[in-house]
């Protein structure tokens, strides 16, 4: 008797621990993508087309990358606002024309070592368009919004140019082309309003040592715009996950380069991550 009570208490912690297979219906059930932070930014400077093309080589289910918006209306891909980080130049972005950015030597920083790189083909400050004829249909895109406050519009140019490279479908294995994701609440109900066909996730950070928790006032605002979430994966846990699927959101964790914890991301359900390694984890071939 004693033995049969406790099989049944195993099989009940075990039912109440599952995952849900409720996820977005932008992006497939079961599959685990491999989002390329910046590209393949933990081997090559981040957010140039050498580091895309490796992120490619190396199996990346998508890219991520970020804009901004240069002094001649260009909409360029870097991380910071500024450029002093990754290049050798200073000031903000939108204080530059798109030829004085292309001028700018990459600059690549490892703990105390600099190395100036470039400019040249793909060791330059990309625009978003010479990402989009690089690398066509051979890739999918999540573009993140940076600082969009500082730009007026550029929700409407992305979209565009979205649209102009047919980037607004779904791929033949059934994954959306382009995905959109930003902190700025504001910024994705833009984008949501001027095509709500585009995959849009929220970005949400937690205080260190906080798991993830949202409000049902907090998820239904969600709801009305977005299609899934990235969080810290340091805030996740399975609950949480288990939840916003059964709400229909995807859950998507940044930034991973541990194998270990990618494994266990994987098992808890999550749609993906973001890696600077995306050879973190091996992959069927």
């Amino acid at each position: 008797m004693k033995r049969i009570v406790l099989i049944s208490l195993v099989v009940l912690m075990i039912a109440g621990c599952s995952i849900s297979k409720e996820k977005s219906v932008f992006f497939p059930e079961d599959e685990f993508f491999l989002i390329g932070h910046r590209g393949a930014s933990a081997y090559v400077p981040e957010n140039t087309l050498a580091s895309f093309a490796l992120a490619e080589d190396l199996g990346a289910d998508y890219i991520e990358l970020d804009i901004h918006e240069t002094k001649d209306g260009k909409l360029v891909v870097m991380h910071d606002k500024d450029v002093s980080r990754t290049t050798e130049g200073d000031g903000k972005i939108e204080t530059y024309t798109l030829d004085e950015l292309k001028s700018l030597s990459i600059v690549e920083r490892k703990k105390d070592k600099k190395t100036v790189l470039g400019p040249s083909e793909n060791m330059a400050v990309p625009t978003l368009q010479e990402v989009f004829d690089q690398f066509g249909d051979s890739l999918n895109y999540v573009i993140e919004l940076k600082n969009p406050s500082r730009y007026p519009n550029i929700e409407k140019k992305l979209v565009q140019k979205l649209e102009q490279n047919d980037l607004i479908q779904k791929d033949k294995k059934g994954r959306p082309r382009a995905v959109i994701h930003s902190f700025s609440e504001k910024s994705l109900q833009r984008v949501h309003k001027i095509n709500p066909d585009i995959p849009l996730l929220q970005l949400i950070s937690f205080d260190e040592g906080e798991e993830a928790e949202l409000s049902k006032k907090k998820i239904a605002k969600l709801l009305t715009y977005a299609d899934g979430i990235g969080v810290s994966y340091e805030a996740l846990t399975p609950p949480f996950v288990n939840y916003m699927h059964e709400k229909g959101l995807a859950v998507f964790a940044y930034t991973v380069n541990d194998p270990e914890v990618a494994l266990r991301l994987q098992a808890m359900g999550l749609n993906g991550i973001h890696t600077d390694k995306p050879d973190l984890v091996e992959r069927e071939k």
